[in-house]
C-alpha cells in the first residue's frame, strides 16, 4: 500500500536503483511534496513510512516512461535489498484512461489493460525473474485492476506470488467468461486464489463490475475523511489518515501518518450503495451499460481537463441518450428503492461521519513491532530483578550465624527474595508469550497479506 501510494507522487524523474527513502528525501524541499503542495499528504505517509529500513531501502526499477509507454501506463518496479523480493506496481487511471475503465465494464479487454500486460511480461524478461523471486503484482484503483488482469493473462502466472489489489474494480462478464473458458473453472479458481482484496469502508470503485476477489480475500480499512471530501473515500492516502478536531479552530483537520488504519468488519454506506447501482447498471443490455458507462467516465475525465480518452475514445449522442434514458433514472431511484440508498441518506443528513456505524465484531490488529520492544524493555526488566533477587539473598545469607536461626529479620529477607522469585518467573511468561504473538502476527502479515 505504500509503494502504491508513491505512484500518485507522479514523480518520474529519480534514477534506476534509487532508494524510495533517498527519493523521498531528495523531495522533502520540493514544493509539490516536502513543500506542502499538491501532493504533501502522499508525501508525509510516505516520509514516516521509509523510516521503516525494509521500506526505505527498497529500490526502484524498469519505470515504465524509460521503457516507452504512455503516459497513462505510469509502473515501475520496487525491490528489496536482499534481491529475493520484486513488486510490481501500477499506478491507478492516468492520463486520458477514464474512458478505458467504462469499457471495461463492457469488453474483454482494453488497450490500457493490454500495454499493463505488456509491461508485466517486459519486466519478467528483462529481470528474469523466475521463482526464486517472490514476485507480487498491486496497485490502486485502475492500478489494482491492471494487476489483476495481469495474473489472470500472462503467460508467467506460476512465478507471481500474489496479487494485492487495493481499490480495484471488476470486470465485465465478458472477461469472466473468457477466462473460465480458457482455463477451466479449476484453473479460473487457482489463479484468482492469488488475487486479494484491500478497499476503503466506502471506497465506491472496488464496487464496479464483476469482482473476481474471494470474498474471503478481502479486507476493509477505516478511512476517516469529511463527508463532504466524495473524492477522498476513494483516496488512498485517506487509508494512512486520522481527523482530529481542533477546539481554537473549531473544525475537524486530516492528519496523515506511515502506517495503514486498522481494519474495519464491513463495507460502509456508500460503499453498499456504490454496490447496488454497479449491480442495476452491470444488469443492462450490453449497448446500454457501454453508453452509460461511457458517459460517467468521460465526465470524470473532463473533470481532470481531458475531453478524449488516451486512445481517441470519444463520448456519442447514443451515449448520452442511454444514460438519460437508463443511467440517470437507475441512480435516482435506488436512493428511495433500495434499503441502501435510503441508508446512505440517512447517513448523509444525520451523521457527521459516512464511517460512523454499529460494529458486529472487533477486528485487532498488532504492531508486532512494537509488541517485540515492550518484550524486550520487560525482559531487561526481568534481568534487573533476577539481579536484585540474588543481592537480597547473598544480604539474607550474610547475616550473622547467631540471626539466622530463629531470627524474624533472616526469614523475612528470605520471604521477600522468594515472592521477588514468583514474580520474575511471571514476568518472563508474559515476555514468552508477548514475543510468540508477536511472531504469528508477523507470520500472518507475510504469508497472507504483505504490510
Amino acid at each position: 500500500m505504500i509503494l502504491d501510494t508513491f505512484m500518485y507522487l507522479d514523480y518520474k524523474e529519480a534514477m534506476e536503483g534509487t532508494s524510495l527513502k533517498e527519493i523521498i528525501d531528495d523531495l522533502a524541499l520540493h514544493p509539490d511534496y516536502g513543500g506542502g503542495g499538491i501532493h504533501y499528504g502522499e508525501y508525509t505517509v510516505l516520509k514516516e513510512a521509509v523510516e521503516n529500513e525494509q521500506i526505505g531501502n527498497m529500490t526502484i526499477g524498469c519505470q515504465s516512461p524509460h521503457m516507452g509507454y504512455d503516459s497513462g501506463t505510469w509502473s515501475c518496479t520496487f525491490q528489496d535489498v536482499e534481491q529475493n523480493c520484486v513488486y510490481v506496481v501500477y499506478r491507478g487511471t492516468g492520463d486520458g484512461e477514464w474512458p478505458d475503465n467504462g469499457i471495461g465494464m463492457t469488453s474483454a479487454a482494453t488497450i490500457q489493460q493490454k500495454r499493463a500486460l505488456s509491461y508485466f511480461e517486459q519486466v519478467v524478461e528483462t529481470m528474469e525473474l523466475s521463482d526464486d523471486v517472490r514476485v507480487v503484482i498491486t496497485g490502486h484503483s485502475k492500478g489494482g485492476n491492471k494487476a489483476q488482469f495481469v495474473l489472470m493473462e500472462t503467460k508467467y502466472e506460476g512465478i507471481i506470488d500474489a496479487c494485492y489489489s487495493v481499490d480495484g474494480q471488476g470486470f465485465s462478464q465478458q472477461a469472466v467468461d473468457t477466462w473460465k473458458s480458457r482455463y477451466g473453472q479449476e484453473g479460473y479458481e487457482e489463479r484468482t486464489q492469488k488475487i486479494y482484496g484491500i478497499h476503503g469502508e466506502n471506497d465506491y470503485v472496488s464496487v464496479l463490475g464483476n469482482s473476481i476477489i474471494p470474498k474471503d480475500h478481502i479486507r476493509y480499512v477505516k478511512t476517516p475523511v469529511e463527508k463532504t471530501n466524495f473524492a477522498g473515500y476513494h483516496d488512498i492516502k485517506y487509508m494512512f489518515a486520522s481527523l482530529l478536531y481542533e477546539e481554537g479552530e473549531g473544525k475537524y483537520v486530516t492528519v496523515f501518518h506511515g502506517r495503514k488504519n486498522s481494519d474495519v468488519g464491513h463495507r460502509g454506506d456508500l460503499a453498499d450503495f456504490a454496490a447496488v447501482i454497479s449491480t442495476g447498471v452491470m444488469g443492462l443490455p450490453v449497448n446500454q451499460r457501454d453508453g452509460c458507462a461511457a458517459v460517467i467516465m468521460h465526465l470524470m475525465e473532463a473533470g481532470s481537463g481531458q475531453k478524449n480518452g488516451i486512445n481517441g475514445e470519444k463520448l456519442h449522442l447514443s451515449d448520452l441518450k442511454d444514460f438519460a434514458i437508463q443511467g440517470i433514472p437507475l441512480i435516482a431511484g435506488s436512493f428511495f428503492s433500495e434499503e441502501e440508498g435510503r441508508k446512505l441518506l440517512w447517513s448523509v443528513f444525520h451523521r457527521d461521519f459516512l464511517d460512523v456505524r454499529p460494529q458486529n465484531h472487533i477486528i485487532l490488529q498488532v504492531n508486532d513491532q512494537q509488541l517485540l520492544k515492550q518484550t524486550a524493555q520487560l525482559l531487561e526488566a526481568a534481568d534487573g530483578m533476577d539481579q536484585l533477587i540474588n543481592e537480597v539473598r547473598e544480604t539474607a545469607n550474610a547475616l550473622p550465624f547467631y540471626m539466622k536461626g530463629y531470627s524474624a529479620m533472616y526469614h523475612r529477607i528470605k520471604l521477600s527474595a522468594n515472592e521477588m522469585e514468583k514474580l520474575e518467573k511471571k514476568l518472563r511468561k508474559i515476555c514468552q508469550f508477548q514475543a510468540q504473538a508477536a511472531e504469528r502476527y508477523r507470520g500472518w502479515d507475510e504469508s497472507i497479506f504483505d504490510t
